[in-house]
């Protein structure tokens, strides 16, 4: 009896809290809660600007639109998105209920993404009409930098591009879609994955377009499907992939994307109105993000101008109201928080304190309003 009982508590102890964590993960609805916001950022929602503010749920179908704002994004499994200004993306679709995937279309800005370690069921997505990224556990940049064309950088972890069968700027898509050379042609870009890894980045350059065009142009022809698999050996050619040297501003930037407690996600995800506690786990978050990355930038004792532009390839000089200036570089900014390291010291400043910035390069001096 007793050796049931023993065998009873291991199950509970060790078995029962990996169950509650699949199950947890299973369970997740779906939506993306707001967990910061500066600027005006337009939602639409099946045609109509919907009001946005902390706490709310983004669904499928959402169309976001950052304008000079900046929003962070965070789902029921812990995963974290900052759409940077100047971003226009669309839900496609979300992990809960009925689906193990999150995707978002980018049609054009910058994103910065922080997930958790990825079951084996789940996918996380980001993609443009000539890419598809594929997530497996980390920490990303995925700009479209020209037109529909994506540059990733990978921080931690690992990321998988695949390149997009191209869609035609003058031939109906359906038409395309039937044709047996561009089905094969799809077909052998979804094989050709093209994997990025730690510090690397890859960027899809101009040449794609220029070239897709040319080949889908040609599908009709009668001997074009000896030529596929060439098709698609110059097109994998025209991303361009190699190592980087991570800029100190991007490690803040990432540092500063914090996630806030799972329970007022689930709480949000709930239709709970929590935007008090959200704001408030959120910013006691960021201050410590910020205290270390205040701490490293302090670390490297920088005195010159020439110091802080060599450390972080940037010179600006921060023009406050009070007609004090800082020459050096603004290291990171969330919302109305601006972290500046500076000949004087390191500072962190409130954007009503600035009158503006000029960006220097020794040769080139360029003014700039906060």
């Amino acid at each position: 009896m007793n050796r049931k009982l023993f065998l009873l508590f291991l199950i509970v102890t060790f078995i029962g809290p990996f169950y509650y964590s699949c199950s947890k993960a299973s369970k997740s609805k779906p939506g993306l809660v707001v967990i910061f916001l500066t600027g005006k950022v337009e939602v639409q929602r099946n045609g109509k600007l919907i009001p946005i503010s902390l706490g709310n749920v983004l669904q499928k179908n959402d169309t976001i639109k950052t304008n000079n704002g900046t929003l962070d994004l965070q789902t029921g499994l812990g995963h974290v998105i900052r759409l940077k200004p100047y971003t226009n993306l669309s839900i496609d679709s979300l992990h809960g209920d009925l689906s193990e995937e999150t995707s978002l279309v980018v049609k054009t800005g910058l994103l910065l993404v922080k997930t958790n370690k990825l079951s084996q069921k789940e996918q996380f997505k980001i993609s443009t009409p000539t890419a598809i990224a594929g997530v497996r556990g980390t920490a990303f940049s995925f700009e479209v930098v020209q037109g529909t064309l994506p540059k990733i950088k990978v921080y931690e972890g690992m990321v998988a591009m695949t390149l997009k069968a191209p869609v035609s700027q003058v031939i109906q898509a359906d038409k395309i879609a039937e044709n047996p050379n561009y089905q094969k042609l799809q077909k052998l870009l979804e094989q050709n994955e093209i994997v990025i890894s730690e510090e690397e980045e890859a960027e899809v350059k101009p040449e794609f377009d220029q070239l897709a065009q040319t080949i889908l142009n040609r599908l009709d022809d009668a001997a074009i499907a000896q030529s596929i698999e060439s098709f698609r050996t110059d097109l994998v050619r025209t991303v361009q992939k190699g190592k980087f040297e991570r800029d100190p501003r991007e490690s803040a930037d990432l540092e500063t994307l914090v996630k806030v407690d799972e329970d007022l996600i689930s709480g949000s995800l709930d239709n709970k109105s929590l935007a008090k506690e959200i704001e408030k786990d959120q910013g006691e978050k960021l201050n410590i993000a910020l205290d270390k990355v205040e701490s490293i930038a302090g670390s490297q004792k920088l005195e010159s101008e020439e110091e802080i532009k060599k450390y972080y390839t940037v010179l600006e000089s921060i023009h406050k109201l009070d007609k004090t200036i800082l020459h050096g570089a603004v290291v990171t900014q969330v919302g109305n928080t601006m972290l500046v390291h500076s000949t004087k010291g390191i500072f962190r400043l409130d954007t009503s304190e600035v009158e503006y910035i000029q960006y220097k390069n020794f040769d080139v001096v360029t003014k700039k309003k906060k």
